[in-house]
């Protein structure tokens, strides 16, 4: 994984959440990710597992994980994926990653570690 992470700290507690997806998880995301958003920086697979999950639209949970409105924004520079996300849409992007392939999900735990919660 090659992000940039917006938040971590070495001394920050960590809750600890299975990698299956709940709703407990997404509340926690929602809680622990900047309010003005989560930057990450990703190329290759990571960066398709995002665009993958992105691409999906309205999901089975009525929920979207790319709303400008909110704020979100992706593009890439290059080969480098470039994302802002609001909470809402960075709990939305970490379940769609999470219920996809085993890349996509160790992604959604790299993401959950930078926020202070941890998956097992």
């Amino acid at each position: 994984m090659n992000r940039k992470p917006t938040t971590e700290s070495s001394s920050a507690p960590r809750r600890t959440f299975t990698a299956a997806w709940s709703a407990n998880l997404g509340a926690a995301i929602i809680a622990a990710a900047p309010a003005k958003g989560y930057y990450m920086s990703l190329v290759g697979e990571d960066a398709q597992a995002v665009v993958a999950a992105v691409n999906q639209g309205i999901d089975a949970y009525l929920e979207a994980c790319f709303v400008p409105e909110r704020g979100d924004r992706c593009g890439f520079a290059g080969a480098r994926l470039h994302c802002h996300l609001s909470p809402a849409s960075l709990a939305t992007l970490v379940r769609r990653l999470l219920q996809s392939d085993d890349a996509a999900a160790t992604l959604a735990a790299g993401i959950c570690q930078t926020l202070g919660l941890e998956l097992v």
